[in-house]
């Protein structure tokens, strides 16, 4: 009877601890994650569902549950010591030895960089590469000097920093992909472009002076965005002013001409009047305010007197 009191008491715990060794194969997989699972070592099947999951317990089975949206990141050059809050900025610390680097055309500077990553195949990512980060933060530093060795020290500091980021990416992601790496590099930003300390204060006023080169630019073209409408405004109106005076000068030259062919018509019609009218008519313009006198030029007798006055007139009916 005791021996089988003792039976029935070790198959209960054997019982029991078989069902805490298969609970151990239990295992979450939250929204994101993706979950490989290992038999002795070797890569069985891949999880993207979230929520509860079994596996064959230890030693036969383990499972590596990792993120794969979540936004991965790298320093190049620095690294952050204290992460910044709602009411405090986040502290960097410079780092020389990774920072500085040649440019084109050789000249020394201090880049700074930032690259956020995420996996996008997790198994790549697991077994291409032991190292992931320490890979890619060689892989990162080879892309980043090999693209400023490609650009002057002007265009690194100045005006070429977006096409900078944009190589830079597309160097690195071609390296993740010829190393089968599994990661997508979603973004490269330069933190911090800056000559080295001894000449750094001559490099700020050159890039003080493209800026307000650029101000100049700027308001010259504000100042003929402005005066060019103004001008073609007013050169309109002048032609428009032009057109209306010829207008008006055919107009008056058409008048002179009905004008003429009125006076010639006239004239046609009894030249010898319209002579005399037309030639007192200039003499009285030509010579105005004067007593002018017209004599018959056979007998010298007083024929007309313009313009008459009345003691002329008064002279003229006695006679």
């Amino acid at each position: 009877m005791k021996n089988k009191l003792t039976n029935v008491i070790s198959i209960f715990f054997v019982i029991i601890l078989v069902g805490l060794w298969m609970s151990s194969g239990i295992f979450t997989v939250k929204s994101g994650e993706n979950a490989v699972v290992l038999r002795f070592g070797k890569h069985i099947k891949t999880i993207e569902d979230a929520g509860l999951h079994w596996r064959k317990p230890w030693p036969f089975e383990k499972v590596e549950v990792i993120n794969v949206t979540e936004p991965r990141r790298i320093e190049f050059g620095f690294k952050t010591v204290k992460q910044g809050s709602n009411s405090n900025s986040p502290l960097y610390q410079g780092v020389p030895t990774q920072s500085l680097m040649i440019t084109g055309d050789e000249n020394l500077v201090n880049v700074e960089t930032a690259v956020q990553y995420r996996i996008a195949i997790i198994e790549d990512y697991l077994f291409n590469v032991e190292d992931q980060e320490q890979t890619l933060n060689i892989a990162a530093e080879s892309a980043i000097r090999r693209v400023v060795a490609n650009h002057t020290l002007d265009q690194v500091l100045t005006t070429h920093k977006n096409e900078i980021q944009s190589a830079i990416r597309q160097d690195l992601q071609e390296i993740c992909n010829n190393y089968k790496m599994g990661i997508i590099i979603t973004a490269v930003q330069l933190q911090d472009v800056n000559p080295p300390g001894a000449v750094d204060d001559a490099f700020k006023d050159v890039v003080n002076a493209r800026e307000d080169r650029t101000s100049y630019i700027n308001e010259s073209e504000s100042y003929t965005n402005e005066v060019i409408p103004l001008a073609r405004g007013k050169a309109s109106q002048m032609l428009n002013d032009a057109e209306a005076y010829k207008q008006r000068r055919i107009a008056e030259a058409r008048g002179d001409v009905a004008n003429f062919l009125q006076v010639l018509e006239r004239y046609e019609t009894g030249k010898e009047v319209t002579r005399i009218r037309m030639y007192l008519e200039m003499m009285e313009e030509i010579l105005p305010g004067i007593n002018k006198y017209i004599l018959d030029g056979e007998s010298g007798n007083l024929i007309q007197i313009l313009p008459l006055s009345p003691q002329e007139q008064s002279v003229q009916g006695m006679e």
